[in-house]
């Protein structure tokens, strides 16, 4: 709808006649018919004038006219342009919004995969350490792997003194296994009721977490919405 039928229809919506609406405009009536046939476009000072009597708004007024197609001709009115251009500079900080935020979820998603593909942050990894028994206090540390080499075996019945310390350690011998996160080297000490347990590293296993699978998926799930974002941003761009 051109700006001259607008004119007109918003006279005819309000029941007014040409010449009720010139005089409570203040102008000719053929000057407004010549406004209504888009002969002649109105001064700033005579669109107030029309606005003031149809009791609009030029937002209101502007509603029922397609603003891209008739911009230059509606350009030619100051109140109008400035609207229009106000316009404008409200979409276009809005989808300079947008596209800041497809960038964040852009960057969201890839540095939530990477954290749970890289196992970094919480890490996948398990050290599993043995203790043989409780040490006793004046033994070695390491007395359930060398117990025979405190043994003299120079001694009458050495023999005997072994088999008996071997069964006597045999029958101490309590194993124990610890699985943490943290490495604490190949041995470490810990005192328990009784002694110490000395506890040697084992193995190193691989436990799969669920928080790493989840992140991986929020990150694929962020990044698939940030790409979305940026299309549809391309897309309300041509539509403005």
């Amino acid at each position: 709808m051109t700006l001259g039928n607008q004119i007109k229809q918003c006279r005819t919506a309000r029941g007014f006649s040409q010449p009720e609406l010139a005089e409570m405009a203040g102008i000719e009536q053929s000057y407004l018919s010549k406004l209504e046939n888009d002969k002649s476009a109105p001064s700033n000072d005579v669109f107030r004038s029309l606005l003031s009597a149809l009791s609009m708004s030029s937002s209101e007024f502007l509603r029922g006219i397609d603003t891209q197609k008739y911009r230059q001709q509606l350009n030619q009115i100051a109140d109008i342009e400035a609207l229009l251009s106000n316009r404008d500079n409200l979409k276009i900080r809005s989808l300079r919004r947008f596209l800041y935020a497809a960038c964040a979820l852009l960057i969201l998603g890839i540095t939530f995969f990477y954290t749970g593909f890289s196992k970094q942050v919480f890490s996948e990894n398990q050290y599993q350490y043995q203790s043989l028994g409780v040490v006793q206090s004046g033994e070695p540390l390491d007395i359930y792997s060398s117990w025979s080499r405190t043994l003299d075996a120079t001694v009458e019945n050495s023999h005997s003194i072994r088999e008996q310390k071997r069964v006597e350690i045999a029958k101490r011998r309590d194993d124990h296994y610890l699985l943490t996160t943290d490495n604490r080297s190949q041995r470490f000490n810990i005192d328990v009721d009784g002694g110490k347990r000395m506890y040697s590293l084992d193995k190193e296993v691989s436990v799969p977490r669920a928080i790493n699978a989840w992140l991986q998926l929020l990150g694929v799930l962020f990044f698939a919405a940030g790409i979305v974002g940026f299309g549809l941003e391309r897309r309300l761009y041509k539509l403005q």
